[in-house]
C-alpha cells in the first residue's frame, strides 16, 4: 500500500510539472514574433491640375505635371494631351517590366502594347504589337512598323517603377492604335523582372479615359 501511494504522488508531480511547462510554452508562443517582412512605404500620389506645370521626361512624376491621374489594375497611369500628341507616365510597386496594351481585338490580339523596363538606370519603352491572342508581341520595328515612342525615361524607388514618355495621338504606323479623346479599352500587365520576354506574372483589362 505505500509503495502505491508513492506511486500516485510521483505521478502527479510530473503531471504538475508537464503542466508547467505547457503553460510556459504556451505563454512565450503567444508573444508577437519580429517579421522579416519590411514595411511598405505608404504610396502617397501626384496631384494633376487642369492647367499642368511644363511636362519634363525624368522618371519622376512631380506634382501638377499632369491632368489625368487613373488606377487602371496594378497600373498608376498619368495623362496629358498637347497638341497631337499624348504624354503618358506609368508607374506600378513592382520589380520588373509594366506593359499597357492599347485597344485589344481578340484577348491580346491587335493591341499596340508599350512594355515598360528599366535595366540599371537605363529605361526602355518597347512599341510592340501583339500579333496573336496570346501573343507572341514584337518590338513593330521588327514587323514592318515604326518606333513612334519617344523622350523616354525612367526610374525606381521604394519598390515602385515610373516610366515617363510621348507619343502622337495618331502615330500613322499600321502597328499602332489611334488614341482618341474618351473611352480607349486597354490590357495591363506585369512581369517580374526586367526581361520583357519572360511571361507576366499579372494582367488585366481596363479603359483609358483621355480629355
Amino acid at each position: 500500500m505505500e509503495e502505491s501511494g508513492y506511486q500516485g504522488k510521483s505521478s502527479l508531480r510530473w503531471a504538475m510539472v508537464l503542466a508547467i511547462i505547457f503553460l510556459i510554452s504556451g505563454c512565450s508562443s503567444s508573444k508577437p514574433q519580429p517579421s522579416n517582412t519590411p514595411v511598405l512605404e505608404q504610396n502617397n500620389i501626384p496631384t494633376v491640375s487642369s492647367q499642368p506645370i511644363a511636362w519634363q521626361s525624368d522618371g519622376t512624376v512631380s506634382n501638377n505635371e499632369y491632368s489625368q491621374f487613373q488606377q487602371i489594375g496594378n497600373l498608376q497611369v498619368f495623362s496629358r494631351i498637347a497638341g497631337d500628341s499624348v504624354y503618358l507616365a506609368l508607374r506600378a510597386q513592382n520589380n520588373g517590366y509594366i506593359a499597357l496594351g492599347i485597344k485589344p481585338e481578340n484577348k491580346m490580339q491587335g493591341a499596340d502594347i508599350l512594355i515598360c523596363a528599366l535595366n540599371g538606370s537605363q529605361a526602355t519603352v518597347t512599341d510592340a504589337y501583339a500579333t496573336g491572342p496570346f501573343g507572341p508581341h514584337p518590338a513593330d520595328i521588327e514587323i514592318g512598323g515604326t518606333n513612334d515612342v519617344v523622350q523616354t525615361s525612367g526610374s525606381e524607388q521604394n519598390g515602385w517603377v515610373t516610366f515617363e514618355f510621348k507619343r502622337k495621338l495618331t502615330t500613322g504606323d499600321s502597328k499602332d492604335k489611334e488614341l482618341t479623346l474618351g473611352d480607349n479599352p486597354v490590357i495591363w500587365a506585369s512581369g517580374s523582372s526586367a526581361d520583357i520576354s519572360i511571361h507576366h506574372v499579372n494582367r488585366g483589362y481596363g479603359t483609358l479615359t483621355l480629355k
